[in-house]
């Protein structure tokens, strides 16, 4: 497994990171009795995804804990060779993080088909594997000062849309938004399609007003490049990094050789058991009209 990264680095790196508001959080953390081990490391990652704010950091945890735990598809059965869809998926979906840093200095993670056919796409095993890119990233490489996702549309057609289970795919938007340790910054569309306002109104109920802003959308490509570098992007875009194929076949290396990694984020689970107050579920967690229902935090 790739080596977590030694919590004294975020400290020297991000003197913004208070060790009384560390150990405060610890401290919750421990006292919550539906909760698992939580380790400083992760307290130090939410805390920094929540811009230091105490309370939200609270909520961004239990957030984080009974999601993963409610939600087994997208957080479990990270076996590539005992899990077909996923190794499918792998086929299908290209997903890497990119070499340098956007001007901003944030991490770019690029997303895209290859694999056009829309018989094979699984969007909810796609951002299955956007998670395991993401949180190995974030707990195993230097801290940033957060990311720019990129998504290529060449090859989408309508009939990617309808693959999506709103019912499920909402769950996972919920978590990316309300429970993901990272400080997502910008969403990049690039090649977009025609029916990018459709796929929009789609998605728009699930999506608050703070992530929407962050959606841009490129009606040509170059415009991309006024916030990160072109030689950051793949040799095929015209790019100084390595070829799509080359990334790709580093990112399922990356996925298979920690393993251990996501066994251990899988086995953090909550016990509703132990859980003061009324117990979580699916139902009264996302409400039966998609609406996200705020989870309570003593």
């Amino acid at each position: 497994m790739d080596k977590c990264m030694d919590v004294a680095i975020f400290y020297e790196y991000d003197k913004n990171i208070k060790k009384i508001d560390v150990e405060l959080l610890i401290k919750w953390c421990q006292q919550q009795r539906h909760f698992p081990n939580v380790t400083e490391l992760q307290v130090i990652l939410v805390l920094r995804s929540c811009y230091y704010r105490i309370e939200s950091a609270k909520n961004c945890i239990e957030n984080y804990f009974t999601i993963r735990t409610l939600c087994p598809d997208f957080f479990s059965s990270y076996d590539i060779s005992n899990n077909s869809l996923l190794k499918q998926q792998m086929d299908v979906n290209f997903l890497s993080f990119l070499p340098g840093e956007s001007k901003d200095g944030d991490d770019i993670v690029l997303t895209k088909l290859v694999d056009t056919n829309p018989e094979v796409y699984n969007p909810q095993v796609g951002a299955k594997l956007f998670d395991m890119a993401m949180m190995l990233h974030t707990y195993t490489k230097p801290p940033s000062n957060g990311t720019v996702l990129i998504i290529d549309m060449k090859g989408s057609v309508f009939m990617h849309i309808t693959k999506i289970n709103l019912s499920e795919f909402k769950k996972f938007l919920i978590y990316l938004q309300t429970a993901m340790p990272i400080r997502l910054k910008q969403i990049h569309f690039i090649n977009v399609v025609p029916f990018m306002d459709k796929l929009l109104s789609i998605l728009k109920p699930f999506i608050n007003k703070e992530m929407f802003e962050k959606i841009i959308i490129h009606s040509n490509n170059d415009n991309l490049y006024k916030y990160i570098s072109k030689d950051s992007m793949p040799a095929e875009y015209g790019g100084k990094a390595e070829s799509i194929q080359i990334l790709a076949d580093r990112t399922k290396k990356t996925f298979v050789d920690n393993l251990d990694f996501y066994e251990y984020l899988e086995n953090q689970l909550v016990d509703e058991n132990k859980r003061i107050g009324s117990r979580k579920n699916v139902d009264n967690l996302f409400g039966s009209e998609g609406t996200f229902k705020k989870l309570e935090v003593d």
